[in-house]
């Protein structure tokens, strides 16, 4: 079970696996490194679950490579399973089991010596929250509970890379953030996390990084900044401490500039590069002695740029 060599925790390589003509995932090339949190985004059945499934060894491939730590997918399940942790999108508990009880269980699936086994699920109530209810029998739990015992299952083994499919779906604010937080202890921990989402602004503030799938294919992946920069549309914005200036202001930057728009006392300037025309524009209102407040370059959000990349 040898470590693979560098900073990739992930390597896939021309992966396919197809149920039929149209559903599964075809020839996907993806790296991920180590300590990274990747979002898998994608339309429901784009194909997000069905990857995750091929990387832990639950699907056999039809063609195609994955590493996973080291360990080919297809040729070693059983190592891969020892070093990855996963809590599908849905998930069962045994109802009358309590929480302790449910990850003792789960230890002793991954063989872990009983001492080792008791210290290690001590460690995760405590970090998760949950030993106040350690007692309680899984069925009694909230939603929210329910998906937190589920996390430290998937944590028993203290797994090198772990695998989260919607962990935030369905849930209300206050446990959707809980789990948020834990997924940040995570990455502070170093861990490599795999998150698969269809929620934009919860995705970005887990990820560091994306991969776009659309119909089973990779479209797009990289860094959040560097997704966003090659999808959106830059633009400036102008904030003017008089608003009646919005208009004359508006004016004089058309005639140098396409795509400039006014409302109340801000102008933007749509498909301007900000690194190019920011000072240009704030030389030329200081010039007509029109006061700014701010320039700034306008950020488009995770949003806007995953259905742009989708329309494309």
């Amino acid at each position: 079970m040898a470590e693979v060599p560098g900073h990739h925790m992930i390597e896939i390589e021309r992966l396919t696996k197809m149920y039929d003509a149209t559903h599964g995932i075809r020839e996907i090339d993806l790296t991920v490194n180590r300590g990274v949190s990747l979002g898998l985004l994608g339309r429901n059945g784009a194909g997000k679950t069905t990857l995750v499934r091929t990387l832990i060894g639950l699907l056999k491939p039809n063609s195609g490579k994955a590493i996973v730590n080291g360990i080919d997918v297809s040729s070693d399940p059983v190592s891969v399973r020892k070093v990855i942790g996963y809590l599908p999108e849905v998930f069962g508990l045994y109802n009358d089991m309590t929480v302790y009880n449910t990850l003792d269980y789960t230890g002793r699936l991954h063989r872990i010596e009983a001492r080792d086994r008791s210290d290690r699920i001590e460690y995760l109530l405590d970090r998760l929250e949950l030993t106040e209810i350690k007692n309680m029998k899984t069925g009694a739990l909230s939603k929210g509970l329910r998906q937190k015992v589920g996390f430290a299952r998937a944590l028993v083994n203290d797994p090198q890379v772990v695998f989260l499919d919607e962990p935030t779906s369905g849930l209300d604010p206050i446990a959707a953030r809980g789990i948020e937080s834990l997924i940040a202890e995570l990455k502070k921990d170093g861990k490599t996390l795999l998150i698969t989402s269809h929620i934009m602004p919860e995705a970005e503030k887990m990820c560091d990084c994306v991969a776009l799938i659309k119909d089973g294919r990779l479209i797009a992946s990289g860094k959040i900044s560097d997704i966003k920069k090659k999808y959106s549309e830059p633009a400036v914005i102008v904030r003017l401490q008089d608003p009646a200036s919005a208009g004359q202001a508006a004016t004089m930057l058309r005639a140098m500039l396409p795509g400039v728009e006014a409302t109340d006392s801000t102008v933007t300037i749509h498909g301007a590069d900000p690194d190019k025309t920011t000072l240009m524009i704030n030389r030329k209102l200081f010039e007509a002695n029109i006061p700014v407040l701010e320039i700034r370059r306008q950020e488009s959000s995770l949003d806007d740029v995953y259905f742009k990349a989708m329309e494309a």
